[in-house]
């Protein structure tokens, strides 16, 4: 009877953790933000983004409308301001500190567009080598379409990836099948093939394998639904 009530509560406290650490995974992986590279500015309380990478701490700060935005960002306490004019929804200026930096055309839905030269009719961010997989300073501000598509364009995203909840369910409702009725698995693999058998302690040893494998594999997924975008 006592095996029984410790059993019982093993599971709800295993089933209770899971539900904590499901809304925990929630809360990160669907809060607003952008992506900048390999990081990602969560949107604060006060409407700023903020984030950091291996590289560098980054801060941006939005104001405007459709039609003329600002964008302040800075890169570990430096500090540079954008601005960014828009005409007839496609001849675009953007200025940095005061400097025309990118006059031209924008293309494609606002969030998501590619900005062309009006001068020799190139895009308006060439593409950068990396060197040994190092960036260098200058590589670390943002775009002139970036700034766009995030100022402009308005262009939110999430951190992590919804479509990962349905594999991470899956390995939770098989962990939470197990717990809560430890002979589920043997009965659906032996139950026909033996009469008043036991598993053995091979059996068990395994079982908790699977368990302690099922949940790595939570975790490895939520890990992988940050990493991927």
């Amino acid at each position: 009877m006592k095996g029984s009530i410790f059993h019982k509560m093993q599971t709800s406290t295993c089933w209770i953790v899971c539900l904590v650490l499901l809304g925990v995974y929630l809360f990160v992986a669907l809060r607003p933000g952008v992506w900048l590279r390999d990081a990602f500015l969560y949107r604060q309380a006060d409407g700023s983004f903020s984030g950091k990478d291996a590289y560098a701490a980054y801060t941006l700060q939005l104001s405007g409308t459709e039609s003329e935005a600002e964008a302040v960002f800075t890169l570990d306490g430096e500090t540079r301001h954008y601005r960014i004019e828009v005409k007839d929804s496609a001849e675009v200026k953007l200025y940095q500190d005061g400097a025309l930096i990118f006059a031209g055309s924008a293309l494609g839905d606002p969030g998501d567009a590619i900005l062309w030269r009006e001068d020799d009719g190139g895009l308006a961010d060439e593409v950068k080598v990396i060197v040994n997989g190092e960036y260098q300073k200058d590589d670390l501000w943002p775009s002139c379409g970036w700034l766009y598509n995030v100022a402009v364009g308005g262009r939110r995203e999430t951190r992590g990836s919804v479509a990962f909840l349905l594999p991470m369910g899956a390995l939770a409702l098989l962990l939470f099948l197990d717990l809560r009725f430890p002979l589920l698995f043997w009965n659906l693999r032996h139950g026909l093939e033996v009469s008043g058998g036991e598993p053995t302690d091979w059996y068990y040893s395994m079982q908790r394998m699977g368990r302690i494998t099922d949940i790595v594999g939570i975790f490895v997924l939520a890990a992988l639904s940050f990493a991927l975008h």
